[in-house]
């Protein structure tokens, strides 16, 4: 593993696939050195199996994506330690991982540009657009989660890949393959996009490109892009973070709760107080949008020069629109799961449970329904125009219109 050129740390596997990870004699001597995670704090001795695996399998494909892209493969690609010492050259956050002893950086980097006929030739055959990027088109590279997507580098409104080393700008994403009627699902993460940043919320920049399959692209937040240079910046999920692997990013499933993603904010910020507004802000808005898919690992910390912040928030959309998704929240709040059940006392419990005043979280959600409010009044407009035949924002509007009708009723009652 490498940071700039330089070893950070080596990464190994045994005959039974256990895992171990101990940081490097020059990166422990380095004064600039940073921990993987709060999990693998920077230290000498060497971490076993578990917390290892807590950080390095979160870094994979997973799902649908993950078996295709096995399937696929004339290697064996099965477990972290072999998937990522043939793809890991690019990672979520600042760390490139290779199988090479030393890595230099080219003097002149090299990449392919992949056309829009391309892609929507792989999308015609229902193709995982991550495996014939990897398969077909060259690339290396590992990006979590259960989305088909792939990084790119986008500039000019060109779409390329690296092929020696490069850091991508922005992900993107086509729609859901592997579920039935998500062939909009690019358009609603976008749409959701659009009202997150108009209610405050920090997230990145993310467009659309229209055509015969729509694709959603986000900038990425762990990259730092001054003109033609781009640096990585370390992140990690909150997974990551708190010693966990994917299996555990639903709370119903041993993973963290909302009080545990509090306190790990209220512990680990350099800026607290506005990261712990980010996050409770975050709650509402995917409890009013309807996104049921806001685990643990949709939220990180970003590496900065004063220290840990919370990150932009991303894969914010309304999954509630389309048929055999859960209706069950990512999150209990005050052991409730769904959210046409919750009542004052469940929001006053989970007020209690992050020792703040139950009135300061009221007023978070009542000010979130008047903002999405006025949002859905120019967002939808302005969607419709753009995309005449897109249905999508009307339904996510209505979803959202009948939980602030529902919602306001239990956070109301409260003194203003």
């Amino acid at each position: 593993m490498f940071h700039n050129a330089k070893l950070v740390g080596v990464l190994v596997e045994d005959d039974e696939e256990r895992l171990e990870f101990s940081y490097s004699d020059e990166w422990l001597g380095d004064p600039g050195a940073f921990s993987l995670s709060l999990a693998l704090k920077v230290k000498k001795d060497s971490y076993g199996h578990l917390p290892t695996k807590s950080f390095f399998e979160n870094l994979l494909p997973e799902g649908e994506v993950k078996k295709i892209l096995e399937k696929k493969s004339s290697d064996n690609i099965d477990d972290e330690f072999s998937f990522l010492k043939k793809y890991g050259i690019d990672c979520a956050g600042a760390f490139v991982i290779s199988d090479s002893e030393t890595i230099s950086i080219p003097s002149e980097f090299a990449s392919k540009e992949i056309k829009l006929a391309t892609l929507y030739g792989h999308l015609d055959k229902k193709q995982s657009l991550t495996s014939a990027m990897i398969h077909n088109e060259g690339g290396r590279f590992s990006l979590a989660g259960a989305q088909d997507k792939f990084p790119v580098i986008y500039k000019k409104e060109k779409i390329t890949i690296p092929l020696n080393g490069e850091a991508t700008t922005h992900i993107l994403k086509p729609y859901v393959l592997y579920l039935e009627d998500t062939q909009d699902s690019p358009y609603n993460e976008y749409f959701c996009m659009k009202l997150a940043m108009g209610v405050g919320l920090n997230v990145p920049k993310a467009s659309l490109i229209d055509g015969k399959y729509p694709l959603y692209l986000v900038e990425r937040f762990d990259r730092l892009i001054k003109g033609d240079i781009v640096t990585r910046i370390h992140e990690q999920d909150f997974c990551q973070a708190q010693g966990l692997t994917s299996r555990k990013k639903y709370e119903d499933e041993g993973g963290p709760n909302i009080k545990d993603n509090y306190n790990l904010i209220k512990n680990n910020s350099s800026l607290p107080v506005k990261d712990l507004s980010q996050f409770i802000n975050w709650i509402w808005f995917n409890l009013f949008i309807g996104n049921h898919d806001c685990h643990s690992k949709n939220l990180s910390f970003v590496s900065t020069p004063e220290g840990l912040r919370l990150s932009p928030f991303y894969d914010l959309l309304c999954t509630v629109i389309y048929k055999g998704l859960t209706n069950k929240f990512s999150y209990s709040i005050g052991k409730q799961w769904k959210w046409f059940d919750l009542k004052k006392r469940n929001f006053a419990s989970l007020a209690k449970a992050l020792e703040i005043n139950s009135d300061v979280l009221f007023k978070a959600g009542r000010e979130m329904c008047k903002k999405l409010e006025s949002q859905l009044e120019k967002e939808v407009p302005e969607f419709e125009k753009r995309f005449i035949k897109v249905k999508t924002a009307q339904k996510i509007s209505k979803e959202i219109k009948k939980r602030i009708t529902h919602l306001q009723t239990n956070i109301s009652h409260l003194k203003k």
